[in-house]
């Protein structure tokens, strides 16, 4: 049986497109959570440090500097997750500590894309 040939099978069809670029857009790598929280949201950073303190470190690296963003106002919180997976982990062993530490009582978890 063969392929149809009205379907792309992935790599197959690809082309290198020429994009010019624009000098105004710049890409930064990507920094852990805790120090662009220090510097772009005070309040969300020293309840971060009570996460890490309830979590422990370890936990705290792996789950929550990988984070894409934080957007909390009491009694509310929406974390932006990396991915299903890094989202999935985060509900499924955080929610307590990230609901004391934020004192709130209202947590959603997305993620991005």
């Amino acid at each position: 049986m063969a392929i149809r040939p009205d379907l792309v099978v992935p790599g197959e069809g690809e082309e290198n497109f020429a994009c010019n670029q624009n000098p105004r857009v710049v890409t930064i790598p990507f920094s852990p959570l805790e120090i662009r929280m220090e510097k772009e949201k005070p309040e969300v950073f020293k309840r971060l440090q009570v996460l890490k303190e309830i979590i422990g470190e370890e936990t705290f690296k792996r789950l929550v500097s990988r984070i894409h963003n934080i957007n909390y106002a009491a009694p509310r919180i929406l974390i932006v997750a990396n991915s299903e997976l890094h989202r999935t982990n985060i509900e499924r062993e955080l929610l307590p500590a990230i609901a004391k530490a934020f004192e709130v009582d209202n947590i959603r978890v997305v993620t991005q894309g």
